[in-house]
């Protein structure tokens, strides 16, 4: 008998006891029938003292008390539990989550002459936040803490620095295709300067410091591993735009952490591409990986795109019309980024 079906036969001998009244003669007969049904098919053991759970990927015997399967990682299935641990993102961080990233968007328009310090402290702590709180969504085997903070330093330096030397040589090439200022050139710059290059070199970046490390067991390791590159990048990023703009630049930058977003996404096929290459499907890993990588381009640019129409038209409805698009988009990407990473983390399960 499989560990899932003798859970749910488990589980509705206990359903049987906990509805009927013990003392009724039809409760007596119905349990006693189905006691003595189960017994003689030699299907289950049912023990007088305790109910014994296995797990429902691996077989094992989970002990009482643990959430998890000591052997292979599985959450585990508790008839008793069940119900609470269905998975369920509260409405309420979700609203606020929106009303950060129009208050954000709001400040940007009226502050621009407010501190450069504090500006620049508030991309930097951002950051720092934002990997703590995906850190401690990590609750089966959190990563090394060495290994994440190699992971921000290459994202934080080497990264920008050779993205910048990339972009510049693909931007001649963009403005020999399409003039400066049409709006092939502003799609082209957005999908093919910034968000092919820059997510490119973050995912080499990502597999060439992760993909064999032991640490790497995990699906929701590759959401963290990717996270971590993203916000290192997007860090100094930031610093670098402001070092040519005002303090606006730094409210609407924080409105919307985008690589982190966009990293999110990548990390996510990043681990089950993981969970297939130890499966032996070295093809459909291969695949997977392509995937992350091309919908975080895919989303990038799109962003992109919007923000630097509304930037260079001169057509005071199209700019007011594009702001309004990006706003919703931040607003949606934004809480989807948070569902995501509740949804990833309560699914993770070892590769």
């Amino acid at each position: 008998m499989s560990p899932l079906r003798r859970n749910e036969l488990l589980c509705g001998l206990n359903r049987i006891h906990i509805a009927r009244n013990p003392l009724s003669f039809g409760s007596i007969t119905y349990g006693g029938g189905l006691f003595l049904m189960l017994i003689l098919s030699k299907k289950v053991l049912l023990c007088a003292e305790e109910m014994r759970l296995y797990c429902t990927n691996c077989g094992k015997e989970i002990q009482p008390g643990q959430k998890f399967c000591g052997n292979c990682g599985t959450r585990a299935w508790d008839p008793v539990t069940m119900q609470k641990d269905t998975f369920y993102v509260r409405k309420l961080p979700m609203v606020m989550i929106v009303f950060l990233t129009l208050g954000l968007i709001f400040t940007s328009f009226t502050m621009g002459a407010g501190s450069m310090t504090f500006a620049m402290l508030l991309s930097f702590a951002q950051g720092i936040i934002l990997i703590f709180l995906i850190y401690k969504q990590d609750k089966i085997e959190p990563e090394p803490v060495s290994l994440l903070v190699k992971l921000f330093l290459v994202g934080a330096i080497p990264l920008p620095i050779i993205v910048v030397l990339i972009e510049t040589v693909i931007n001649e090439v963009v403005d020999i295709v399409a003039a400066p200022g049409t709006i092939l050139n502003s799609i082209l710059v957005a999908f093919v300067v910034a968000a092919f290059s820059e997510e490119l070199c973050k995912y080499f970046a990502l597999k060439l410091l992760t993909w064999k490390h032991p640490a790497f067991n995990f699906r929701f390791d590759g959401v963290v591993y990717s996270t971590t590159v993203a916000i290192g990048f997007e860090v100094v990023e930031n610093l670098l735009y402001l070092i040519s703009s005002d303090a606006s630049t730094a409210y609407l930058r924080s409105a919307f952490p985008g690589h982190c977003i966009f990293g999110i996404y990548m990390g996510y096929y990043y681990g089950q591409a993981k969970s297939l290459e130890q499966e032996g499907d070295l093809s459909g890993s291969a695949k997977m990986r392509r995937k992350g990588l091309l919908i975080a381009m895919l989303i990038h640019g799109i962003y992109d795109s919007v923000a630097f129409l509304a930037s260079e038209s001169e057509n005071g409805l199209f700019v007011i019309s594009s702001m309004l698009v990006l706003v919703i988009i931040m607003c949606v990407l934004n809480v989807n980024a948070y569902k995501n990473i509740k949804k990833y983390a309560h699914e993770d399960r070892q590769v």
